[in-house]
């Protein structure tokens, strides 16, 4: 009968933490639910509590790890944490309700965006191992369709996103997974530390991934071997950004050095999400956190110093804002 009874008070203050029944006034006690411990989402957790504490004395935001935005959504549209780091491309997922998700998830409102695109926190990579290149006279990657060489690509793990983002760019030159395997080549799933051991071992030719500019790992493979660096024109970045609800984004030589010609590539941004059922007022407060406490996010992360302002915390996703939120944006004249 006891644990009856600790199981309803414990459901009565969920649903009071998202409907934002007598408890939607500070100090607020949330779970913001992220990814793995000890990387970007983590630090944007530590630093968006940092804002709330300084906004709402006494709160405490509770970074919870899962298994990335695409958990994050559905947890969201379960009513199992009241907020959640989503990127836009698991966003737009989620709202399209595309594999994994088995219908559309109408329930998913933003907070607020915590990086924009243009922080280049999730910029697209194509990098081929510089003696494969010359190897088979790859001057850009529309050659490798000419040239059919056993090219072995690295893509993300299985059931990440960024698979789909490397597919979508291949297809910008019409090229397949399948087309690379008969040509002799192989595909090969690996996350970004695993891609940089196969290339600086060459067991690969090419990495195909979203990471930041200059991420740790592309400059440990390029440690290790020569590379080349390729970015997408104008048309195919909008191409691609558009299928994965991203941004064309700059890569430069000031970037990477072995990159064959300044060009571009695809940017992806994230928010904090919330179920539409969060209370307006607990939404309004968590926005105008954001924004009255920048200084103390930004201070969370050296990249969040240049790429994070007001006017980028409220650009657009593919879900609609809250309406809390919504109602703050406007007081402060950030949205119209």
């Amino acid at each position: 009968m006891m644990g009856k009874r600790i199981l309803c008070v414990s459901a009565a203050l969920v649903f009071a933490a998202l409907t934002g029944a007598a408890s939607a006034a500070p100090p607020y006690n949330l779970t913001l639910s992220g990814a793995s411990p000890g990387g970007l989402w983590s630090v944007i957790g530590a630093a968006y509590n940092s804002a709330v504490a300084a906004a709402y004395p006494g709160s405490t935001i509770t970074y919870q790890t899962s298994g990335g935005g695409l958990a994050n959504a559905q947890l969201l549209a379960d009513g199992k944490v009241p907020i959640a780091i989503v990127n836009d491309f698991e966003l737009l997922t989620a709202v399209r309700g595309e594999a994994p998700f088995k219908a559309p998830i109408k329930e998913l409102r933003v907070i607020t965006r915590v990086y924009p695109a243009s922080a280049r926190f999730q910029m697209l990579h194509l990098l081929l191992e510089k003696d494969f290149a010359q190897k088979y006279g790859i001057q850009n990657l529309g050659d490798l369709k000419a040239k059919k060489p056993p090219l072995r690509m690295a893509l993300n793990r299985r059931g990440n996103l960024d698979v789909k983002l490397g597919e979508y760019a291949m297809a910008e030159f019409d090229i397949t997974n399948k087309d690379i395997e008969g040509w002799g080549g192989q595909i090969i799933y690996a996350a970004s530390g695993e891609q940089a051991k196969l290339m600086s071992n060459r067991r690969i030719d090419m990495m195909n991934i979203a990471l930041s500019a200059k991420h740790r790992a592309i400059l440990q493979a390029s440690n290790a071997v020569p590379l080349v660096a390729y970015g997408l024109t104008e048309g195919q970045a909008k191409s691609v950004a558009a299928k994965v609800g991203g941004q064309v984004c700059p890569i430069t030589k000031e970037d990477y050095a072995f990159l064959v010609a300044d060009a571009v590539s695809v940017c992806q941004g994230g928010v904090i999400a919330a179920n539409a059922s969060l209370s307006d007022e607990i939404a309004y407060d968590l926005a105008k956190a954001m924004v009255t406490q920048i200084d103390k996010y930004k201070a969370g992360h050296r990249a969040f110093a240049k790429s994070v302002t007001p006017q980028k915390v409220v650009e657009p996703a593919s879900a609609p804002f809250h309406p809390g939120a919504l109602k703050y944006y406007r007081e402060a004249g950030l949205i119209k």
